[in-house]
């Protein structure tokens, strides 16, 4: 690992987009404490407009991304990530001045505003990160690629603990204003950070659009991997976004315990992604990545069956411990099989249509959870259903997923 922080552009990648994570976590965070506390303060309709907002994000994530995908396998990589972090600078920068100016504002249009902007960052994302997974496999030599992704995955879960965190002291400190504004800052991090790196032009090809969007289809109809490691992705969603979004309601109902032991456990889980991810590469010169991705997904389902019979507080924590180092496992080895299994002419077309998939799935699993849960079923008996998604998501992985055979990689 020493030897990849030793390559100077990687190093400047990887710095640029832990700070932008950390703006990430810290931006949704404010956000919820802006609208719930200050904008809707004691208004029956705030959570809507909380949902609404996350509908929003996921509206334009499914209908952006393969749309996205395919503009960026044709444009130069480096030039499109430094204009959607330049985009999302401005608009993070608007959001400050949204957040210092809301005062004198009709809370209706400040909404809109918030609904327009949120719509925009959102897309300029779509372009952004498969630009960022491109480049990064172009500097990032094939043998360091798991090397990478653990310190990725490392970031994301170093960025979950600290940003939330951070918001919520600098919000009750300075306001939502100033939140904003380091959240622009943080993108403009990631604009400097890939100045001067330079990334191999796409061969050129047919310029269609509906054909280009159509291709990582014809590679997924083809290509066992991708079938195996979406199909497995998509039963994740189901039983991940379930237990995420009732969590802090099982924490308090079945564990009978005070709302700071969600904080603790909440913490427990990120630390136990990052041991994962850290971990992952370690481990990935014994089993191999496939084994890996499988064997994380059945332990994320023995855990959260664990968790959700649980009625301590403490051995909650643990399990989660569990639980989230599995679930650091399974993200840091997914990216290396994608990119093993993709070419590089196709790769931002195929992450677009995942995460298309992936939000589909989240968004089917939430409708169903806010069903269930409104009264109808109990928590733990819901989180039981969510391990067997996570079983069953395993299963699929081990039954379906293999080693790259001698066809070589899809669309090479």
């Amino acid at each position: 690992m020493k030897e990849l922080l030793l390559d100077r552009t990687y190093r400047r990648l990887w710095l640029g987009q832990s700070v932008s994570l950390a703006g990430d976590y810290l931006f949704t965070t404010t956000m919820a404490l802006w609208i719930g506390t200050v904008l809707l303060r004691d208004q029956p309709y705030a959570p809507s407009a909380t949902a609404a907002s996350l509908l929003i994000v996921a509206v334009v994530t499914v209908a952006g991304a393969p749309v996205a995908g395919a503009l960026v396998d044709r444009w130069d990589k480096v030039r499109v990530a430094r204009t959607a972090d330049a985009v999302r600078t401005l608009i993070g920068g608007g959001f400050a001045i949204l957040a210092w100016l809301a005062g004198s504002l009709p809370v209706g249009l400040t909404l809109a505003l918030c609904g327009l902007a949120l719509a925009g960052q959102s897309a300029a994302t779509q372009f952004f990160n498969p630009a960022r997974i491109v480049i990064l496999s172009d500097v990032v030599s094939d043998d360091r690629r798991e090397q990478a992704a653990s310190f990725a995955q490392a970031s994301s879960a170093i960025a979950m603990i600290a940003g939330p965190a951070l918001a919520g002291a600098l919000f009750a400190a300075a306001g939502p204003g100033v939140c904003f504004g380091l959240n622009a800052a943080t993108f403009a991090c990631s604009f400097l950070a890939l100045r001067g790196t330079r990334v191999p032009m796409t061969e050129a090809r047919e310029r269609h659009l509906g054909r280009e969007m159509l291709a990582p289809l014809r590679l997924l109809a083809r290509d066992r991997t991708l079938r195996a490691v979406l199909g497995a992705g998509m039963i994740v969603m189901l039983g991940a976004s379930a237990f995420g979004s009732l969590n802090v309601f099982f924490v308090r109902e079945n564990l009978s315990a005070d709302p700071a032991w969600f904080g603790v456990i909440s913490s427990a889980l990120g630390a136990g992604i990052l041991t994962g991810a850290l971990g992952s590469a370690a481990l990935h010169a014994r089993l191999g990545k496939e084994r890996l991705f499988a064997g994380g997904l059945l332990l994320c389902g023995l855990t959260c069956l664990v968790y959700a019979r649980l009625d301590s507080a403490p051995l909650a924590a643990l399990v989660i411990f569990g639980y989230g180092v599995a679930g650091g496992i399974v993200e840091t080895v997914m990216s290396p099989i994608l990119l093993a299994a993709t070419g590089r002419d196709h790769l931002a077309r195929v992450l677009s249509v995942f995460t298309s998939a992936l939000r589909l799935a989240s968004i089917t699993s939430l409708g169903l959870v806010g069903w269930l849960a409104g009264g109808r079923g109990r928590i733990d008996l819901i989180l039981l259903g969510a391990a067997v998604m996570f079983l069953l998501a395993g299963a699929h992985a081990a039954l379906y997923l293999r080693r790259p055979g001698p066809e070589g990689r899809a669309g090479a």
